[in-house]
């Protein structure tokens, strides 16, 4: 009877407290969960809860950024610029503009005034030229007027060299003394030699505050010169010597011979500098005995104390035989 009375009282004690565990029984397996990782723990992301009344904001339009740029109501700019600061770019904008244009009309009084009170009348575009503190230049006419150092007819053809000669013609209308003419022998009268020997004039560029030097003797640029100049030299005159001759060893043995007008062929150093007024002057070089047919290239040099100054050209005279074969290849073709 104690057994009974023993599981009633068990029963009793257990209904008495519900919230005690309950025991288990020993012979039923318990099921054993399955291990997990920690991103199995971790909730899900939840988005952020939203405030009762509150609009995202939307993207704007193209246009609405536009109109925003060129006027802010909230930040009051126009085109991201305060009203002040439009107003100092607009101030510093006039007060440049203002510089500027005093500034050219400074500049173009000064060079009016300066091109009123020059004479462009006598002087010589080509002979304005600049050269180093102690160089110089030398022209060539007709071969610098044309800007083509080369000379170019056939011998029995008048209307081949006539440039040449209204060249030549323009250089002495250009000057205001003409009686230079006279010292040039026959390369101071027209046809100036062309049909048969003809003449080329050379003078010095006009380089206002330029001062010319005789050649020294004694120099080693001296010892350097041709035979001629060497032989000029001797005399006892002090002059910038002017000396002509083939630009090549070919040349020199088809060139024939050379005439100067004046001789010695000089320019006297005491005419420099020259003023705008004054005409430079000029040395006639006549090529005689020319082989025609050949293409024969001329150098003439100063030679003068910081030289020599030189300037070329090439003459080229054609036979009147040629002329017929070239014609009638011509007409072959």
């Amino acid at each position: 009877m104690a057994p009974k009375r023993n599981k009633k009282f068990a029963q009793k004690r257990q209904s008495d407290a519900p919230n005690a565990p309950a025991t288990r029984d020993p012979t039923v397996p318990v099921a054993v969960p399955a291990p997990t990782t920690s991103k199995d723990l971790a909730p899900p992301p939840q988005p952020p809860p939203q405030l009762p009344g509150k609009i995202e904001p939307q993207e704007e339009s193209c246009g609405r950024r536009c109109l925003k740029y060129l006027y802010n109501r909230e930040k009051q700019t126009f085109c991201d610029r305060t009203c002040k600061s439009w107003i100092y770019i607009v101030a510093y904008s006039i007060m440049y503009l203002i510089f500027l244009t005093t500034y050219m009309l400074i500049f173009l009084y000064a060079t009016l005034m300066i091109l009123k009170h020059t004479d462009f009348k006598n002087v010589d575009k080509i002979n304005l030229l600049t050269y180093s503190e102690y160089g110089i230049g030398l022209t060539a006419t007709p071969t610098s007027e044309s800007s083509y150092p080369l000379i170019w007819y056939r011998s029995h053809e008048s209307g081949d060299y006539e440039k040449y000669v209204k060249s030549i013609d323009k250089l002495f209308l250009s000057r205001k003394t003409r009686d230079v003419q006279s010292s040039l022998g026959q390369c101071g009268q027209s046809p100036y030699g062309y049909g048969s020997s003809p003449c080329v004039i050379v003078r010095i560029n006009k380089q206002l505050k330029w001062t010319g030097k005789a050649l020294n003797p004694n120099s080693t640029l001296a010892a350097n010169a041709p035979k001629e100049v060497q032989d000029w030299l001797k005399s006892e005159k002090r002059m910038m010597w002017l000396h002509c001759r083939g630009y090549h060893p070919y040349d020199r043995e088809h060139i024939g011979s050379i005439r100067y007008f004046p001789y010695p062929p000089g320019f006297d150093p005491a005419l420099f500098p020259l003023d705008v007024r004054n005409d430079p002057p000029l040395v006639a070089v006549q090529i005689l005995n020319v082989e025609h047919g050949v293409s024969l290239a001329v150098e003439c040099k100063l030679w003068h104390e910081h030289g020599p100054s030189s300037v070329e050209f090439v003459l080229y005279v054609e036979q009147e035989q040629n002329k017929t074969h070239l014609r009638s290849s011509d007409i072959r073709k």
